[in-house]
């Protein structure tokens, strides 16, 4: 469509997750009429102090030529706002956004049932073991599950609901070119050839920044009737993303655990503060069967039966290391405080005085230590090298933090813990 052009302009001239489009959704009727709205008619909609008004006063169309272009080139699926096959339920959100690219399948999500399957990438062996489990029962009750292919409970959802050939759609933070994580590229070309989608807002060639997952986050909640959460602390992304389903009315389930984990935290918040208590897609299935007009199906989900956990993880290459995991050595409870030190030891002062020492990690560990930055966070991908995957850096990652000196931040990056 000719018109295509003005939406890809539009979506890149929005700030995703601003209010600015459904601003412009009041006055105007396409993106063409908006793209012809000169500067002063767009301040009285959407305000002189909005930060997208410069972007949305810029008339230029190369940039959105050259990405039509490149979309069609590489057989690139597109959808804008105005089209038919643009999820309903994403224009009832508060938010929508306003162009989504796509590989593979795009699902007709006016019909059939679409549930969210998120959490932590640090995940415990319980988690692991649940997220799988829903995934591939939900698939068989004939769900299709959401996610955001990230590492840990949403990789291993995903490769659970395939392997009973069920559907999965991922949602991006990145292009739709770019595969984040790296790790998880045989999942994508996995959830593309067995008529499943990936999915963004984001244009081509857009990288991983840390600042797209929160916002992405509100598309996965969006596309579904339910978003069950496995597990998560305060800063997981799987928080915000309740939070938003929450805000767009939609049920949220969580799964319990331990009091004292510290992955369990957000879900028994979550129970506290009303989410439902999640035991297994039983109880999803049993709450949603009717409304969702046949598309989920009880028997199916009484008779089938899971295949081995570990052989689909390892099919599908999902990075899923728990610390239950045989990785670590019995040291690693407390290397630092294990070591008694006088009282009259001065405490350490500085980044270098606080590193992990050769007695209580592996050369590897340390290498991949010492490429942090002393200060300020890096991607975590940026760790792997040609001596190193990324999967042995996870390894890594895990021990330190295990032993306190990094910490895992969202958006897959990592920093030092200099005190």
């Amino acid at each position: 469509m000719s018109d295509r052009k003005y939406w890809i302009w539009l979506s890149m001239a929005c700030t995703p997750a601003s209010a600015t489009f459904r601003k412009l959704l009041s006055r105007y009727s396409s993106a063409e009429e908006i793209y012809e709205a000169n500067r002063e008619e767009l301040k009285s909609v959407i305000g002189s102090r909005s930060k997208d008004i410069v972007a949305l006063s810029d008339k230029e169309l190369s940039a959105a030529e050259r990405t039509l272009a490149y979309v069609e080139k590489c057989d690139i699926g597109i959808v804008t706002y105005a089209d038919a096959g643009y999820p309903v339920c994403l224009k009832d959100i508060e938010r929508p956004p306003v162009v989504l690219y796509y590989r593979g399948v795009l699902p007709d999500f006016n019909s059939g049932f679409f549930s969210a399957v998120v959490g932590t990438r640090r995940l415990t062996d319980y988690g692991r073991r649940m997220a799988f489990s829903v995934g591939a029962d939900l698939a068989s009750a004939g769900a299709t599950v959401v996610s955001g292919m990230a590492i840990g409970i949403d990789g291993v959802a995903m490769a659970g609901a395939l392997s009973l050939g069920g559907r999965v759609v991922a949602v991006l933070g990145s292009g739709i070119d770019v595969c984040y994580p790296p790790v998880h590229k045989t999942l994508a070309q996995a959830i593309v050839k067995s008529g499943g989608c990936i999915m963004t807002e984001y244009p081509p060639k857009t990288r991983p920044e840390r600042h797209n997952f929160p916002k992405r986050n509100r598309l996965i909640s969006g596309l579904c009737a339910v978003t069950v959460v496995i597990e998560g602390n305060e800063r997981s992304g799987a928080l915000i993303t309740a939070r938003y389903a929450k805000e767009q009315g939609r049920p949220v389930y969580a799964l319990p655990g331990n009091v004292d984990n510290r992955e369990s935290r957000v879900t028994n918040l979550l129970i506290r503060d009303g989410a439902k208590l999640f035991m297994s897609a039983d109880d999803i299935v049993r709450d949603f069967e009717e409304a969702s007009l046949g598309a989920l199906d009880p028997f199916a989900l009484a008779s089938h039966k899971n295949p081995d956990m570990f052989t689909v993880l390892k099919e599908y290459k999902v990075s899923c290391v728990t610390p239950s995991d045989s990785i670590f050595p019995s040291w690693l409870k407390s290397p630092r405080s294990s070591r008694k030190r006088s009282d009259d030891a001065p405490a350490p002062r500085s980044a270098e005085a606080f590193e992990p020492t050769a007695d209580a990690f592996d050369e590897k560990t340390i290498s991949v230590y010492k490429k942090i930055p002393a200060e300020g966070e890096c991607d975590i991908e940026s760790l792997a090298d040609g001596d190193i995957s990324l999967r042995e850096v996870m390894k890594c990652l895990l021990k330190l933090e295990m032993g306190r000196f990094v910490t895992l931040t969202p958006g897959e990056r990592v920093k030092r813990n200099l005190k």
